[in-house]
């Protein structure tokens, strides 16, 4: 492995620095500067603008900017000049500074702005010859301001599975806004792009859950064009291979206008989830092989991904403070040379420590904490590049007891597999449901790694903010389905998830109540539904015994297929009273043809949805249910799109998630409407009394 000195690399990766004077400020105007020669129209942002990681004295701005609107094989550098300014018309410039686009960094420019007022509205803009991209960024307020902190929370934005209408109605929603609620920040969860694309152009699917083409206004389809390498196949999979490959989604990504006016109005704090390097990924692995003993490691591949991402998102990372007493370890992407290698035995922290997994990972450093104001501690953890293999290995899978190699898996295997040879008191058996147990003489599961998991605790005890505000990638909740006919034990639904990991969410939940951490709000995306739920410190303890510890708010995806048509999909396959349990056509009953009897299923338990399925009765379901299944699900909508609003204050968190129209036909300025809207209240040092939800539209079946 070899590292580029990062000096030099920071010279050419569109990174700079520079400071704001508040004093002396002037009036800018491009037409009377000599800087500004070239005619309009010869330079293009065709990415737009964005900023990202405010504190109380600097944000980071974004841009890419091209010479010519159809020559992305130009390698010439751009001259750009970043202006922040106090007012829209630039009257007032605090920052008037030239950069370089080069094509080191995609011609992407990254600047992070220091020397700013804290709590303060700023406009900013790119300018190329007379060609401009203009924003809008705000500073977060100083760590003891008193101020109320709103935020939207977003994730999973597939671009061939729906347009992106939910940032549309994010823009019409916060201009309808009283201003004391109008968002500040937006926390982005992963999943902005997806690493594979689909020659069919059939991602979408439509009501009833037949594939769709998206049409485009200039009569193609929205979609993904081949990547510049090639790409990589596996099976029928063509997923980004190189660089140039995930620097290729990006940029179609971005394109969208949607999108790019989301960024260019408010700075956005990101993490990545799986997609922005590969699938259900653990450090540098991938599994495409589902099913199967094929190895895939990736070092190369996380590399690329790694760096695509540092060039185009405008996050601080490199010199980010966190909280008082705990040590950052956030760092810039440094270059790293690296070759596949199959992977050698994890060590006592589940890491891999196979020196080109060990620099695939280590070439960046993205989990960080922000502060905005008195009430607001924001921590933001990386739940791919640390976490150590599923707990059931996919070549077990291919056994009567599975469905899917990581989902809807059997609870007493995940949870002894990944309890490894600490479960049954230190003695593990050596057989699980008549599955033999590879993890005998392994350490317990990890999402976070030994570092990062140290880091966290550190910082939610450090931190003197009111709420506790965690951006989570993954689901932390149990979402286990209760058992079937021939199925004696509950399955969890995804074992990616926490569910996947529940020794390590054991310890982490147990921390906080050993600890007396209180007002922790976990914040997800990743599973394509919307959830809200209190949180326990031991979801296998007997209900007596479980203390609530935090509270869950999980958006669904932008525009990504729902989680109900995952299953949907899959119950195809299945015999049909199971299926029933997942859907039935109870249109006749005033309900729908795909009714999401799912959402029963998870809420009240088999008896309930079974009733269900068999009566179309749903006061009959009722008065089966099962009070002991997932009392601590308060709400699940597992067929939706959209996005999620909170808003802060020293006594209470109040939390809307927001369910638009089906993303599949093309919106207009009006976006494509509100379906629901389920708003939760928290209130401080109870998360117990989380409230909700209260309904604005239609409700989720099986909610009357």
């Amino acid at each position: 492995m070899r590292d580029m000195n990062r000096r030099d690399f920071l010279r050419t990766s569109g990174w700079f620095v520079v400071g704001a004077s508040l004093t002396g400020v002037v009036a800018c105007d491009i037409n009377d500067d000599d800087r500004y020669v070239e005619p309009s129209g010869t330079f293009f942002f065709p990415q737009g603008v964005a900023s990202g990681d405010p504190s109380p004295t600097s944000v980071v701005l974004w841009t890419r900017a091209r010479r010519g609107k159809q020559r992305d094989n130009d390698t010439s550098a751009v001259r750009v000049v970043v202006q922040v300014s106090t007012d829209t018309a630039f009257t007032n410039v605090v920052v008037d500074q030239e950069v370089t686009a080069t094509s080191d960094s995609d011609h992407t420019v990254r600047v992070l702005v220091t020397g700013l007022s804290a709590n303060t509205e700023y406009y900013y803009r790119f300018v190329a010859g007379r060609d401009t991209a203009v924003g809008r960024t705000r500073t977060a307020p100083e760590a003891s301001a008193d101020v109320q902190v709103n935020l939207a929370w977003i994730s999973c934005q597939d671009y061939e599975a729906g347009y992106y209408g939910a940032f549309r109605q994010m823009l019409l929603d916060d201009d309808a806004r009283a201003p004391a609620d109008k968002i500040h920040f937006v926390m982005h969860l992963g999943d902005v792009i997806y690493e594979t694309r689909e020659d069919s152009f059939q991602t979408a699917i439509d009501d009833n859950f037949q594939p769709i083409s998206l049409p485009t206004a200039d009569g193609g389809f929205r979609s993904v064009q081949p990547f510049p390498s090639g790409g990589g196949t596996r099976g029928s999979t063509n997923y980004a291979n190189t660089v140039d490959d995930y620097r290729h989604l990006y940029r179609t990504f971005l394109s969208d206008p949607d999108f790019q006016a989301v960024r260019a109005r408010w700075p956005v704090v990101q993490i990545w989830d799986d997609h922005e390097f590969t699938n259900d990924s653990w450090q540098s692995q991938s599994n495409y092989s589902k099913a199967g003993s094929v190895e895939e490691p990736d070092q190369a591949r996380k590399v690329a991904a790694s760096q695509a991402w540092f060039e185009y998102i405008p996050a601080h990372l490199t010199g980010q403070t966190g909280v008082t007493g705990v040590a950052s370890q956030a760092k810039d992407y440094t270059p790293t040379t690296v070759s596949n290698a199959a992977f050698t035995t994890p060590n006592d922290d589940n890491f891999v420590a196979e020196p080109n997994n060990a620099a695939a990972v280590g070439a960046i450093t993205i989990y960080r904490s922000l502060r905005f104001g008195k009430h607001v501690e924001v921590v933001m953890t990386d739940e791919r590049s640390y976490r150590s293999d599923h707990a059931i290995p996919e070549e077990l899978t291919n056994n009567a007891l599975f469905f899917d190699a990581r989902g809807a898996l059997p609870l007493p295997i995940v949870n002894t597999f990944d309890q490894g040879r600490t479960a049954n008191g230190g003695n593990p058996p050596a057989t699980v449901l008549g599955l033999n147990n590879p993890r005998i003489s392994s350490p317990p599961g990890t999402v976070l790694g030994a570092k990062q998991k140290a880091w966290w605790k550190a910082t939610m005890k450090a931190s003197d903010a009111t709420w506790k505000l965690w951006g989570n990638e993954v689901p932390l909740t149990r979402m286990a389905v209760q058992q079937f006919t021939g199925q004696p034990f509950d399955r969890v639904v995804t074992g990616d998830a926490w569910d996947g990991y529940p020794t390590e969410r054991k310890e982490l939940m147990t921390y906080l109540r050993t600890e007396n951490i209180k007002n922790v709000v976990v914040l997800t995306g990743d599973v394509h539904a919307a959830f809200a739920s209190t949180i326990v410190d031991d979801f296998d303890a007997a209900p007596a015994a479980r203390q609530t510890v935090a509270c869950e708010l999980i958006a669904p995806g932008i525009s990504s297929n729902s989680l109900f048509s995952f299953f949907e999909s899959a119950s195809r396959l299945v015999p049909a009273a199971l299926r029933s349990l997942i859907t039935v056509d109870a249109s006749a009953a005033g309900f729908s043809r795909f009714t999401e009897n799912f959402n029963l299923w998870l809420l009240k338990g088999t008896a309930s949805a079974g009733t269900f399925a068999a009566s179309k009765n749903l006061t009959a379901a009722l008065a089966a249910a099962d009070p002991t299944v997932n009392p601590h699900l308060k709400y699940v909508d597992s067929n939706c799109q959209g996005y999620g609003y909170a808003k802060f204050t020293g006594a209470q968190v109040s939390a809307t998630i927001t369910i638009i129209n089906r993303p599949i036909t093309r919106h207009t300025e009006a976006g494509p409407g509100v379906k629901r809207t389920a708003t939760f209240t928290i209130p401080k040092d109870n998360p117990a009394g989380m409230t909700g939800p209260v309904f604005t539209g239609t409700k989720p079946f099986p909610i009357t």
